[in-house]
């Protein structure tokens, strides 16, 4: 799919820093959804900082993941200069 994630890096403040394959590239704030079932686990700084990517979507050692459909409807797109 297009909004696939092709790269991500794990930034201060719970945000990643995310390229998508469709060529946009932004940051998602994970802070909102910290609190949901199965993701409290992320809230450890160092944990938080072993993210990944399998299959499109964003995913972390103990399987916990964001859907590609949820990172680009909230990815806060990076200014194009």
């Amino acid at each position: 799919m297009n909004w696939d994630v092709n790269s991500v890096k794990a930034l201060p403040d719970y945000k990643l820093a995310v390229e998508l394959a469709d060529g946009r590239r932004g940051v998602f704030d994970l802070r909102p959804f910290l609190d949901q079932p199965g993701l409290q686990r992320l809230k450890d700084p160092a944990y938080f900082s072993s993210v990944g990517f399998r299959l499109g979507a964003l995913t972390w050692p103990h399987e916990e993941d964001i859907a590609p459909d949820t990172l680009s409807a909230h990815l806060e797109l990076a200014a194009v200069v």
